[in-house]
């Protein structure tokens, strides 16, 4: 039976993560809708924690802006780009690792933490939940969960006007 994580890794070695928040105008949209709102709750003092970070778009940027951000990637493809992109960088720090599982990280570590991924790739009801149990563990009294995900409902919007 195929694992979770060779659908994810097999999925991103098919695209281009790195240029989706650029490129596009979905992207670009995506991407500041999200940075507006990290920036509601994120100071320069914040410690970050990036869940399924990608390619680093959003921990590099907040990486540049002072904050102290960790971030854990499942794919490789995906850490092999951040690891690249966040070259020179002294303030962020890089794992593989997957939602469901957050052990290196202590109780309270983070100020602020990201699912802004993991939850689209999550496929049974026990992983969401672990995923989301984990979150509320790193992230210290008083600090702040951003997730996101997709609707059902998107996808089939999605697939009715692009054809997919």
């Amino acid at each position: 039976m195929i694992t979770r994580e060779e659908i994810v890794s097999s999925f991103y070695n098919q695209i281009d993560e790195d240029g989706r928040l650029q490129k596009t105008r979905h992207g670009q949209l995506e991407y500041y809708t999200t940075m507006t709102y990290i920036h509601r709750y994120a100071t320069k003092q914040s410690k970050v924690l990036e869940i399924g970070a990608g390619t680093g778009r959003y921990s590099i940027a907040l990486a540049k802006e002072g904050m102290n951000v960790t971030a854990v990637e499942l794919s490789e493809s995906n850490l092999k780009v951040l690891k690249e992109n966040s070259k020179g960088i002294e303030n962020i720090c890089y794992y593989k690792g997957d939602a469901t599982d957050l052990s290196r990280f202590a109780d309270s570590t983070f100020d602020v933490t990201l699912l802004l991924g993991p939850m689209y790739h999550l496929y049974e009801a026990d992983e969401v939940n672990r995923a989301i149990d984990e979150a509320i563990r790193v992230t210290r009294p008083g600090g702040v969960i951003l997730f996101a995900f997709i609707s059902v409902f998107a996808i089939m919007y999605a697939n009715f006007f692009y054809g997919n």
